[in-house]
């Protein structure tokens, strides 16, 4: 027993005192086999186990650096998304204001081409107005040559004491021949400017609607615009706070690394004292 053999079992029948030390010497051998065989079969379990854990710490630790390196790329992908997002938050919010002001600009040139609109119809009234002044100046004129035919005539008949009322006659007559041409020309441009302005009233019509529907489609733009800039924004927030989450996991992953390293190395030293321990069991020589 003192060189650690365990397996004899010593043959003494007497019952005296060398009797009861070798019972007692039995009785300490059958513990002893039996303790050494638990701590024998408990090594050996711990032993297989603290492999076991480190071959699954180092495949947790290869692995949570693996996902720590994808984390990087990803956190710098959402970072990059993140910068484009602000970006185009930010160019939505100047488009918004562009858009207002092109739709205040469409809403002023709609109201100025109403304006114009009006001054045109105004200056349709006003030129067919003057139009038939001029018709009445044109009958007058004809009247006038009538008179100064008839003047004429009878300043004719009337002899050498009419030729002066003749000469006023004959330049009443030329008076209102000029007075005729000159109204002919101007019921001319009248009727001339007239149909201009009807036609320009035609193209101020188109271009009013037109910019109505410009008006109109500038405001459904300024609304889509409105809406981009409230969802780049919201997008925005929702990257950044993505881009926190991933951050927290990152450092959760590379915790998980360092403890992953820190048990596979516990796991080795453990079990190299399982070993250790089994070595020693194995000097003893049991049953």
């Amino acid at each position: 027993m003192a060189t650690g053999d365990f397996s004899e079992t010593i043959s003494i029948s007497t019952s005296d005192e060398i009797g009861s030390l070798a019972k007692a010497f039995n009785h300490l051998q059958d513990n002893m086999n039996i303790v050494l065989r638990q701590i024998s079969n408990a090594s050996d379990q711990v032993a297989a186990g603290s492999n076991q854990l480190s071959a699954s710490s180092i495949s947790l630790s290869q692995g949570a650096t693996e996902q720590a390196s994808t984390i990087q790329e990803l956190t710098a992908l959402l970072s990059e998304i993140s910068s484009q997002t602000n970006q185009n938050a930010k160019n939505a919010d100047n488009a918004n204001q562009l858009t207002d002001q092109a739709k205040l600009n469409a809403s002023a040139g709609n109201q100025q081409m109403q304006e114009m609109l009006l001054a045109m119809n105004n200056i349709n009234t006003s030129s067919k107005d003057i139009h038939k002044i001029i018709k009445v100046i044109d009958s007058i004129a004809f009247q006038t040559n009538i008179l100064a035919l008839n003047a004429a005539v009878e300043a004719a008949k009337a002899g050498s004491r009419g030729k002066s009322f003749a000469v006023v006659a004959e330049e009443v007559r030329n008076l209102a021949a000029r007075s005729a041409a000159a109204v002919k020309d101007s019921a001319e441009m009248i009727e001339s400017s007239i149909r201009t302005v009807n036609d320009g009233t035609s193209i101020a019509n188109k271009t009013a609607k037109a910019l109505e529907e410009i008006s109109s489609n500038v405001a459904s733009v300024s609304s889509l615009v409105n809406q981009i800039s409230i969802a780049s924004r919201e997008q925005s927030q929702q990257v950044e706070q993505i881009n926190y989450g991933i951050n927290q996991l990152s450092s959760v992953v590379q915790n998980t690394s360092a403890t992953s390293e820190e048990t596979a190395s516990a796991s080795e030293e453990l079990a190299e004292l399982a070993d250790s321990l089994n070595k020693e069991i194995r000097k003893f020589k049991l049953r």
